[in-house]
């Protein structure tokens, strides 16, 4: 396989070998060391137990890939009120609002340009990736940040469990379950920028059928001077049928609707105008349960997205501002007649399919095996330039093996075959060891190559101007046709140990990865058109670019008091890139993944109902490709102060949040000026 040749020629050999010869000895050692006294609930215990690295269910330190959990009281302390803003608390993530219209940026070591487009996101099982680019609309997920109970994050590449999408790293959002909050919950939050979050929801605890069901209101002005303003009104109703004692039915239907700010440059072919957007979603999956650590499932998903961005342009006289007569004059072939208006104006819909199996061998190994096919549509002129709609099949097949070696040696092997109608299959693979030196202390090695493959308006991206007979009248942004796979080889190593009691948890990651094949936006200033409104020639999507990006991660996670909890995360890269003649990245004077990252939350329960807590969020300098361009370092103060009441059997609780307590900064754009904010949230929950 590749990666072993990678593994020997890149890493190995860099090392002179005595470190491998070092690991093999320290497995050893440990084995004889520790057999006597490490147990499974020494191993395990009280540690997180998370899903989204393999698939199986495993403890953190059981992980191949370095995992982050933001847990309920996390999510609580940081006093964010939209989804996207709780990555700030990863080491290496960066957020970027907002891109164009209210769209969030979420990306892990940079590599991201409006599109974030490299990330598997799940909730509770469901694909919350769109087939269009494959990027995630975070307003339109159909939860609010009260609905989740925790998320798992995978810092690297999860191509072995979930193929393409997950081709830097995975993001599994676990909403509550009905029996955590059985009966009436309301939230409601306001504040600057015009912000208005409302939720209601219903639980229900049968015994054979729990289900929530609940709506949300969502609204905000976005930045000022900026058309980015967004309304998401949101339904969704989340159940589990437990018809046998080993069969169970999970089910997830939502939809949602709202117009966004559009942005545009306030100009005719580019007005400041509002679309309105859908997203709607189903999906069931059926579980069968066997002895314990053996069991199947099958999935099915559906989800159908749609943008409405049309406007009339005016006729092509008045825009070049001469008289109607010259029009075939200086535009040959054409008479004056109306510009098509549109951007982003496009329906996209996917289906997904999936069978697992899952079985426990000899008490202590475990296999993961599972077949899955996903079916994309988009059609929408105005992104691939024909009204017909285009397919995408993808077919895709994957295993993970879990093997303990020793008591205290665990290895972890995963392979994934993908393939579509577009390109060539490819396989991505990983391998890792995990080995315990002490109770409570993990060492990982883990390497790993994986395959993105584009997505379907990726291979056929055509942005242009057009007039009402469809014609073209300049070309903006095309693909040179069918892409190839974008490949990254990665290999990390890991330290993850709990210390007082367990109250300290500290890790860090060193890490390196090698982009191949990027995606880029290179400018052709020569292609040929009639005519140039916006830029001269176009923007071709192609590939060629390459990245290495080195450095280290670390986090903490220390419950110093039984009131009170310290969370740091920090992560520097070192980043040589290469691109293409005249590509948008190479243009910036910043790097697209930034030198450093890094946050520290602070919480401390005060006593009869008061809680208060601080955050720090540092991103240094770095590009947002293409349409954010170069932006300068911040850092932002964040503080929240909350109060309980406990009143016939219910709880209301009341927060004051506020947000960058200090000087102005830019969020992804030039544009986007990022004032102090202030919020009020309150929660009622009815027992």
């Amino acid at each position: 396989m590749q990666w072993i040749r990678y593994l020997t020629k890149k890493t190995l050999k860099p090392l002179k070998y005595k470190w491998v010869s070092l690991l093999i000895g320290l497995m050893t050692l440990t084995e004889f060391a520790f057999s006597e006294v490490i147990t499974e609930e020494d191993l395990i215990g009280d540690i997180p137990m998370v899903m989204a690295a393999t698939r199986l269910p495993q403890s953190v330190t059981d992980t191949p890939v370095a995992m982050t959990v933001i847990d309920r009281q996390m999510i609580e302390a940081s006093g964010f009120i939209e989804i996207p803003d709780l990555f700030r608390l990863v080491p290496g993530f960066q957020v970027g609002l907002s891109w164009r219209d209210h769209h969030t940026a979420v990306t892990y070591h940079g590599q991201s340009d409006g599109l974030s487009r490299r990330m598997q996101v799940l909730i509770d099982g469901r694909v919350a990736v769109g087939s269009l680019f494959g990027i995630v609309d975070w307003d339109r997920l159909g939860i609010v940040i009260d609905d989740i109970d925790r998320i798992e994050v995978v810092r690297g590449s999860a191509g072995v469990a979930y193929g393409s999408n997950a081709f830097v790293g995975a993001i599994n959002i676990v909403t509550r379950e009905p029996y955590a909050n059985p009966g009436w919950k309301m939230s409601a939050t306001s504040g600057s920028q015009d912000t208005n979050i409302l939720s209601t929801q219903y639980s229900h605890v049968g015994e054979k059928f729990d289900y929530i069901a609940s709506a949300s209101y969502f609204h905000t002005d976005g930045f000022d001077d900026v058309n980015d303003e967004s309304t998401a009104r949101s339904g969704r109703l989340k159940g589990r049928y437990q018809s046998a004692s080993h069969t169970a039915l999970d089910f997830q239907l939502g939809y949602s609707r709202g117009p966004w700010g559009r942005g545009g440059l306030g100009i005719s072919i580019d007005p400041i105008a509002n679309k309105e957007p859908t997203e709607q979603y189903g999906n069931f999956r059926l579980t069968q349960s066997g002895l314990p650590g053996n069991e199947w499932y099958v999935q099915l998903g559906l989800s159908s997205s749609e943008e409405v961005d049309k406007f009339d342009a005016g006729l092509l006289s008045d825009i070049l501002g001469i008289p109607p007569a010259q029009v075939p004059i200086l535009v040959p072939g054409q008479q004056d007649q109306k510009i098509i208006g549109s951007a982003f104006d496009f329906t996209s819909n996917s289906l997904n399919f999936e069978f697992q199996k899952t079985n426990l061998l000899d008490g202590q190994h475990r296999t993961l095996w599972g077949l899955g096919y996903r079916k994309d549509m988009v059609k929408g002129r105005s992104v691939i330039n024909t009204n017909d709609r285009e397919f995408m099949d993808t077919y895709r097949a994957y295993g993970n093996l879990e093997y303990r070696l020793f008591k205290n040696v665990l290895m972890n092997v995963g392979l994934t075959y993908e393939d579509n109608n577009f390109v060539k299959g490819k396989f991505s693979s990983r391998l890792g060891f995990n080995v315990t030196m002490a109770k409570g202390h993990v060492f990982k090695v883990a390497v790993a190559e994986s395959w993105r493959q584009p997505y379907l308006a990726e291979h056929l991206h055509d942005v242009s101007i057009r007039l009402n007979d469809g014609s073209v009248l300049e070309q903006i942004q095309i693909s040179t046709g069918k892409l190839d796979p974008e490949r990254l080889r990665s290999f990390e190593v890991e330290y993850v140990g709990y210390w007082l009691s367990r109250k300290l948890l500290t890790e860090v990651k060193l890490f390196r990865e090698e982009f191949e094949r990027e995606l880029e936006f290179v400018a052709d200033p020569f292609y040929p058109e009639l005519i140039s409104l916006f830029n001269p020639g176009t923007i071709l999507d192609k590939n060629g670019g390459a990245t290495e990006v080195m450095g280290f991660e670390t986090g903490i996670s220390w419950e110093f008091t039984h009131q009170s909890r310290l969370w740091v995360s920090y992560a520097f890269s070192e980043v040589d890139q290469a691109c293409q003649a005249l590509a948008f990245r190479c243009a910036h004077e910043n790097d697209a993944t930034p030198r450093h990252t890094a946050s520290v939350l602070m919480s401390h329960n005060v006593g009869r109902g008061w809680e208060a807590s601080l955050g720090y969020y540092y991103l240094d300098e770095m590009a947002w490709v293409f349409w954010g361009g170069d932006r300068e370092s911040y850092g932002r103060v964040d503080m929240r102060i909350a109060k309980s009441f406990e009143f016939s059997g219910s709880r209301l609780k009341l927060e004051l949040i506020g947000q960058n307590l200090g000087g102005d900064y830019h969020e992804f754009s030039q544009t986007n000026v990022f004032e102090t904010r202030t919020f009020v949230r309150a929660t009622l929950q009815f027992h």
